[in-house]
């Protein structure tokens, strides 16, 4: 599953990205991309916090990209 956050500022990449682990099933992957980096830290944060793994990071000019297992 692709979640794009782009556009938003924090707290909402976090919200949106816990609503959508809550609707997947152990062992899926979400991936997340957005445009403020802020938001990168704090989403591999909350998903380490909440058990789930990252499975990358990247970060580019013009934003990141975030591959979690949950």
């Amino acid at each position: 599953m692709e979640l794009d956050v782009t556009g938003t500022v924090c707290p909402m990449p976090v919200l949106k990205t816990k609503k959508a682990l809550d609707s997947l099933t152990s062992g899926d992957e979400l991936t997340v991309i957005g445009d403020y980096k802020p938001a990168l830290q704090n989403i591999v944060r909350f998903v380490e916090d909440k058990g789930h793994e990252v499975l990358s990071t990247e970060e580019s000019s013009d934003g990141f990209k975030i591959v979690i297992k949950k």
